[in-house]
């Protein structure tokens, strides 16, 4: 089958669309919005199917999307749970001489079902969701309609994996943030290239720095350590040979003010096996050496 101008129209209008929201409820919108108007569907709804195996609709057109998750949905049962268990899109042009519909949303809606188009949201072998369809205003719903519903189900796939894996990223870097920030030492962390990839507050005291240092931002050791070159010539020497340190001291300026630290260094390995940096951890002892 061969798709029509107004399907790669519109596969590359969601596909500009897709990778770049970050944003699952109105990624959901968008994408609707966008193949309702297209198709010149009566309604369309995009549902997800949770951890525990339900499907519920995450966003609807044309029909209201509290009424339509509380009808119910699961997996074998209707055109949208037959397509959800066997991950195949379906084009249904007769659907009360279909055994698969059920005529549920109907009743509820008022919204007689004269045709429907739906396909499964894949990624990973995985069925994340289904698109579902109905009621084409121009005619019905064609083998290319289809095709084209199904790339943009396993497009929207990939971009509703991306979104779960960018969310957990994002809370683990928070929870990663908070335990940094609480630490009454002070820990910085070099990569390979000698870069700072974190460096806590505590760190930015006792060396005197102003750098920032983020995911985005990763200033050379040189510039973190800047106003302590004695601490510095440590900590590249330290990293270049890759030695652990379980316990040292050292006396020296920073900032202009003579302290003792102790410190500790651990080598970081990559996920390959190979050296990936180092990580320091230290604090001002210069009262206790002093008593």
């Amino acid at each position: 089958m061969t798709l029509g101008l107004s399907h790669y129209q519109l596969l590359s209008e969601i596909l500009e669309k897709v990778h770049y929201i970050y944003d699952e409820e109105e990624l959901s919108e968008v994408i609707l919005k966008a193949l309702s108007a297209s198709l010149e569907a009566e309604a369309g709804t995009i549902f997800r199917i949770g951890a525990d195996g339900g499907i519920e609709p995450a966003a609807a057109f044309g029909a209201s999307l509290e009424l339509l998750k509380a009808l119910g949905f699961s997996s074998g049962k209707g055109v949208v749970g037959w397509v959800a268990q066997y991950a195949q899109p379906v084009k249904v042009d007769d659907p009360q001489g279909d055994h698969r519909f059920t005529g549920l949303a109907d009743a509820a809606t008022g919204i007689r079902t004269l045709s429907i188009l739906a396909a499964p949201i894949i990624a990973r072998g995985r069925t994340l969701g289904v698109l579902e369809f109905i009621n084409r205003k121009g005619g019905p719903f064609t083998l290319p309609d289809l095709e084209m519903l199904s790339m943009i189900g396993r497009e929207l796939g990939i971009a509703f994996e991306n979104v779960r894996l960018i969310k957990i990223l994002n809370e683990n870097h928070a929870y990663l943030k908070s335990i940094i920030g609480g630490l009454g030492a002070a820990l910085l962390v070099l990569d390979r290239d000698l870069n700072a990839v974190v460096m806590n507050q505590r760190a930015k005291e006792l060396l005197c720095s102003q750098v920032e240092v983020s995911m985005e931002k990763r200033p050379s050791a040189a510039q973190a350590a800047e106003n302590a070159p004695e601490f510095l010539k440590l900590l590249l020497s330290l990293a270049r040979s890759g030695k652990a340190v379980p316990r040292g001291r050292l006396k020296a300026l920073f900032g202009g003010r003579e302290l003792e630290i102790g410190y500790s260094a651990h080598p970081v390995t990559a996920e390959g096996g190979g050296p990936g940096g180092m990580t320091f951890l230290f604090q001002d002892i210069t009262p206790y050496s002093k008593s």
